[in-house]
């Protein structure tokens, strides 16, 4: 049944924590070093722009004319240059996200593989992971782009659920692939494809509450203070919404892990 393969697999996710705290980890890592690199990039490119001497003219409406002037003449001298390096950070912070996540999902559905019975060998190999992910995230951006071509031809609401019903196509197919159990689209497509949707529906539920709340807060903001504490609620929020998703893709794969044990048992 459904519901034994849930409560099974939110038991199994209970049993190991500690990849719940890993799975947040490496996002805490990844930002850490994103925010250093996109940093040291600003740093470069201002470097340029703190050694141009010019005088003070004593007005400062003057004043804010001519460094108005020195920063149009700035970036189109450099503006190349300053696009290629931030661009080049990009990129870098893209692939780091890709070999972090894959290394760290690699582990986790491993370890609970282990945990519900199964022989994780010759699956979960980094290099399908990372395969995996980046697909992914390549047809959700087109698939994003093309939505809002489609939105914006007057079309929202289809666009709005092609674009939902999409990315839950796509977050079945990345998690069996990931967990090695493609195999249940032909043996148990029903009960595979509701237990990821209970799964998913709940964390899209979560998210969609915290971030309504949030964005109610920030159409309230009138003052610096209130400006001040809407920020710090939207780290919380964000630090809320990592941490349920990373609970939640414990449970999925936990459930996932159970179904497949069950299938390889028969």
């Amino acid at each position: 049944m459904l519901s034994d393969i849930l409560r099974n697999g939110f038991k199994l996710a209970h049993s190991r924590p500690g990849l719940i705290f890993l799975d947040l980890i490496w996002k805490l890592i990844w930002l850490v070093l994103s925010a250093a690199l996109f940093f040291g990039v600003a740093v470069s490119v201002t470097s340029d722009l703190r050694g141009i001497e010019w005088g003070d003219t004593g007005v400062p409406a003057l004043n804010g004319m001519v460094a108005a002037t020195l920063l149009r003449e700035f970036w189109r001298a450099n503006q190349g240059q300053i696009l290629l390096l931030f661009f080049g950070a990009a990129v870098t912070s893209a692939l780091l996200w890709f070999l972090l996540e894959a290394t760290v999902r690699r582990k986790i559905v491993r370890d609970l593989a282990i945990e519900s019975g199964i022989t994780p060998e010759p699956a979960y190999q980094l290099k399908v992971f990372l395969t995996s992910g980046v697909l992914k995230s390549a047809l959700l951006t087109s698939s994003t782009v093309l939505m809002l071509m489609i939105s914006a031809a007057g079309a929202r609401m289809i666009a709005l659920v092609t674009f939902l019903l999409l990315a839950f196509v796509f977050t079945i197919l990345d998690t069996l692939i990931r967990a090695d159990a493609v195999d249940l689209l032909g043996t148990d497509l029903i009960r595979v494809t509701g237990l990821l949707g209970i799964l998913v529906s709940f964390e899209g539920t979560v998210a969609a509450s915290l971030l309504a709340i949030l964005l109610t807060g920030v159409l309230n903001v009138t003052q610096a203070a209130s400006a001040a504490s809407m920020f710090v609620a939207a780290v919380i929020v964000i630090g809320l919404l990592s941490l349920v998703h990373s609970y939640l893709l414990l449970v999925r794969f936990s459930a996932v892990a159970i179904m497949r044990r069950n299938v390889v048992e028969v």
